[in-house]
């Protein structure tokens, strides 16, 4: 019987162990021997149960098998179906205002009594006729800051106005806040409006306090909300952002203890980005090498006890989901294009638009795309949008022979940051060091069979 042999992309393991790839996301591991036969297409050599996992898995197909060929395009061709869409994510700056000073704000906020940083309800009326111009049916309406909340007004504005406005459109709205100027009005209004809601925890007291103060409104709002959720019975789930410093690295366990004790359900390990206040401030800052060696030890404290208590962690989550769905789950910093304007657009306080939450926090206008007085159509195609959007496709030449590169993707922001060009230069940045080793940890636990069946149940049910 003759084979066609659909691309595949190798990672070595060991002298004798070998993890291949395809376009669709499938993998295998092949022993050494078994992958020369593949590379000389001598398919008759390879063991029964390695050629059924290359044919279940779509490396080789009969030649003339339509059914098996028509399969393979159709799950590429789902994959990409974000393409067809327009931004789905619309991120609003409601204020740059805030009652904290946060060591690495990323957001370079304003001081409380500088309302000139606040948006105005001419300008919330165009950001309106901008989101409902895009041609997607779901959006995700974020408000963000400063502290989004010290210009509440403007809130219930949009949400009555889109409301009205929506049509047919299904809406999410979201709001991320430190909880620190909560009231239970505002409560109540993001309850009965089905908000989701992240707020920022740190970790335990001593280290949330030396990030960013507060800890004790943050903790009695998270349990106020909860409670209320529980009480009405909502389908409605707190999240909570974790920014992590040097001081940080100290405290791997204590930070996931911390969740645990406030029932999240997951938890996001990422590192700090040199952008906004914290670009500047070298003794907050650690190497990715660093990063890397605290981000696997949480990892293992957080399998550990999964097999008692549940806590997923979230990026891990979406890694697991490109590896294993059919389906591109929409987590914009891990796709390809990114999600900066194709999936997501951001509003500033000023009516200025950006191609995503980090191109504001550069403080310049490289990532500006466009203004709300333009046609949104006008702002996704200009040139320097498809250049930002051209930027983060992860086909160029070093990415294209990775074995990661179907669940992987690439930040023009995070090259900016620290390379000065949208391009980067990919092999040397901080960006992919981290998420090889982020695949060569997960692909690593999937052989053994404990670990596996937790990483598995993550995604078997619909938990985020």
């Amino acid at each position: 019987m003759e084979y066609e042999i659909n691309f595949y992309r190798i990672k070595k393991i060991t002298q004798t162990s070998n993890l291949i790839t395809n376009d669709i996301g499938r993998f295998i591991y092949i022993n050494t021997q078994e992958l020369d036969y593949l590379k000389k297409k001598q398919i008759s050599k390879l063991s029964k149960i390695t050629k059924f996992k290359l044919e279940k898995n779509n490396f080789i197909i009969e030649k003339n098998n339509s059914e098996k060929n028509n399969q393979y395009n159709n799950i590429l061709k789902k994959k990409c179906s974000f393409l067809n869409s327009g931004p789905s994510l619309h991120i609003i700056i409601t204020t740059l205002r805030c009652d904290q000073k946060c060591i690495y704000c990323h957001a370079s906020s304003k001081n409380c009594s500088e309302k000139k940083y606040d948006m105005t309800f001419e300008i919330a009326d165009k950001v309106i006729e901008k989101i409902l111009e895009s041609n997607t049916n779901n959006l995700n309406i974020e408000f963000q800051g400063g502290e989004p909340t010290l210009n509440f007004d403007i809130i219930k504005y949009f949400v009555k106005q889109i409301n009205k406005q929506k049509k047919q459109k299904n809406v999410l709205f979201s709001i991320v806040s430190n909880f620190t100027i909560m009231t239970e009005d505002i409560m109540d209004f993001i309850l009965e409006n089905k908000f989701g809601i992240c707020t920022s925890l740190d970790g335990p007291k001593e280290l949330h306090n030396y990030n960013r103060k507060e800890y004790e409104k943050t903790i009695f709002w998270i349990e106020k909300i909860n409670n209320e959720i529980k009480k009405n019975d909502l389908d409605l789930k707190i999240s909570a952002s974790l920014t992590i410093t040097k001081e940080s690295l100290k405290f791997p366990k204590e930070i996931i203890d911390e969740y645990i004790k406030n029932n999240f359900l997951y938890i996001h390990l990422r590192p700090l980005k040199k952008l906004g206040f914290a670009k500047n401030k070298d003794e907050i800052y650690y190497s990715i090498e660093e990063f890397i060696e605290f981000w696997k030890k949480t990892m293992d404290y957080i399998l550990e006890i999964n097999k008692n208590k549940k806590l997923i962690e979230r990026e891990t989550y979406y890694m697991l989901k490109k590896i294993f769905d059919s389906y591109e789950p929409n987590y914009l910093e891990l796709r390809s294009p990114c999600g900066a304007i194709s999936g997501q657009l951001l509003y500033n306080y000023d009516g200025n638009i950006y191609s995503c939450d980090e191109g504001r926090m550069l403080n310049d206008d490289t990532f500006l795309v466009g203004n709300v007085n333009e046609k949104i159509n006008k702002i996704i195609t200009c040139d320097k949008s498809l250049a930002i959007i051209s930027s983060s496709i992860n086909d160029s030449e070093f990415c294209n022979m990775c074995a990661y590169k179907p669940y992987c993707g690439l930040c023009p922001v995070i090259n900016y940051a620290e390379f000065g060009t949208i391009l980067g230069r990919i092999s040397e940045s901080d960006w992919c060091k981290l998420h090889k080793a982020q695949f060569d940890y997960i692909f690593d636990k999937l052989k053994i069979p404990t670990y596996k069946n937790i990483l598995l149940s993550w995604i078997s049910e619909d938990f985020l």
